[in-house]
């Protein structure tokens, strides 16, 4: 399948993007950490479109100090990494992590579930 557009920047990254999962859905399903990855790329290269500084994908967060009680779902591990990193999202100067999640909302398991509640869980 081609797919042509008159679009620029942006819209033409996610184009790209569904592009390509379109051209191989098989590959697109079973993989999902190349999906993923695909998603952060993609988030990084609006984030830069958009005009955010310092962009930057998985960046080392800080070690976690010892002793230190925090919530249960946090990463702790002395490699944890954000997904995209970027300054000027929220405002100028602010750093702003941000973290991609990739699930299947029509996968077999999750077909009792709400969707606001998969968004929660996810």
């Amino acid at each position: 399948a081609v797919v042509s557009t008159q679009s620029t920047g942006a819209n033409e990254l996610v184009v790209r993007f569904f592009c390509r999962a379109l051209q191989d859905p098989v590959s697109a399903i079973c993989n999902a950490w190349q999906r993923m990855n695909d998603i952060r790329d993609l988030m990084a290269e609006i984030c830069t479109y958009a005009g955010l500084k310092g962009v930057e994908t998985e960046k080392l967060l800080q070690p976690c100090p010892d002793g230190i009680q925090f919530h249960p779902s946090a990463n702790t591990a002395h490699d944890a990494r954000m997904d995209v990193v970027a300054v000027g999202l929220w405002r100028s100067m602010q750093l702003a992590h941000m973290d991609v999640r990739v699930f299947h909302a029509n996968a077999p398991s999750h077909m009792n579930t709400p969707l606001d509640q998969l968004y929660r869980r996810n």
